[in-house]
């Protein structure tokens, strides 16, 4: 149904707003699995999520507070029709994400997805143009946000990080992982929009310099033999221990609303190597827990890497920095504080 960053918001919502004393129901309808499936009208992106809106509209007139809470507003073209006050919680944008992926995509995907934008933006627009109180989830999205749907007063409502599971290891433990550094990468590996591929080609590069050097995937592998170097553990239940494990955590996405797997690492104490792919900007700027790359250049993504692993000082500034920002901006408190905030903004209309 959901991944990555989507479902960490989700559930961040659901999980928090019952700790509230709430009673959330997720409302949905599911994607249609494309493989092996008939052409039907919901192959069209835009014709799926005006039938969805218009079949979840009464369920969601009876709710007693309505919410958006999702990575793109498209998916809540019911709350709109009913008339009555809602919130938003957005990840991201449609041009934003569609930037992202149509590179992946094949000439077909490209042309019927293409199709449906004109359509699927004034989808996204009403909706958040209808909300009481539209929130991002960081100041890229928010900033994207602000363009796509022309309103001023988007407010941020940062995903929260679980900072008891995600606890580094110890100085002494992670200083012995510099002899054989590990870059860690975790996300769906096959996704054109996470650009994996970046990482592969710098790493030869890398291993000129610092030849121990090695990449673990963590997640869905790609659709490509491995070369030498890299290891892939498929999906795992839970990435922390992988996380802890990495000397550097690689984030070389063409584009991210959030990236909440960032965040996490720094909650554990792994610098994080990022592009500047809109949502982990911030995160790492603000934290000091990382570097950005100015290009997706896998020459640039190599030297950086290098430079990072031989100045360990500088590694465990951003080690500590990094876990010190996570702890006080994605901290499960203050977000049960803010979210409470939002709930009753709209309850008391």
């Amino acid at each position: 149904m959901f991944g990555g960053g989507g479902s960490a918001q989700t559930t961040a919502f659901l999980e928090t707003a019952r700790a509230l004393g709430r009673t959330p129901e997720l409302l949905y309808r599911p994607h249609p699995n494309l493989a092996g499936q008939p052409l039907t009208l919901d192959r069209v992106e835009a014709v799926r999520q005006l039938r969805a809106a218009r079949e979840l509209a009464p369920r969601c007139r009876e709710a007693r507070s309505l919410w958006v809470a999702t990575t793109i507003a498209t998916a809540g073209g019911a709350a709109p029709r009913t008339g009555r006050p809602y919130g938003c919680w957005i990840g991201t944008t449609l041009d934003d994400e569609w930037r992202g992926r149509r590179a992946g995509l094949t000439a077909a995907h490209r042309l019927a997805f293409g199709a449906s934008l004109p359509a699927l933006r004034q989808l996204e627009r009403r909706v958040l143009r209808g909300a009481k109180r539209v929130y991002a989830t960081s100041p890229g999205s928010r900033e994207a946000i602000t363009t796509a749907a022309g309103i001023d007063d988007v407010e941020i409502l940062p995903i929260p990080v679980d900072i008891e599971r995600f606890r580094p290891i110890s100085d002494e433990a992670w200083r012995a992982q510099l002899q054989q550094p590990v870059l860690v990468f975790v996300g769906r590996a096959w996704d054109p929009r996470k650009n994996v591929a970046l990482l592969l080609e710098a790493l030869p590069l890398l291993r000129r310099t610092i030849p121990g050097a090695r990449i673990r995937l963590v997640g869905e592998p790609p659709r490509c033999a491995l070369p030498e170097g890299v290891d892939a553990t498929g999906a795992v239940a839970d990435v922390a221990p992988h996380l802890r494990d990495a000397t550097l955590f690689v984030l070389p996405s063409h584009q991210e609303g959030f990236g909440i797997v960032a965040a996490e690492a720094l909650a554990a104490g792994v610098p994080v190597l990022s592009t500047r792919s809109h949502g982990p900007e911030e995160l790492v700027l603000r934290s000091g827990g990382g570097r950005l790359l100015e290009t997706f250049s896998p020459h640039e993504l190599a030297a950086t890497a290098a430079e990072l692993l031989r100045d360990p000082a500088t590694l465990e500034t951003m080690r500590r920095q990094g876990r010190e920002y996570v702890e006080r901006e994605h901290n499960p408190t203050t977000f049960r504080l803010l979210l409470e905030r939002a709930l009753d903004s709209i309850d008391n209309d």
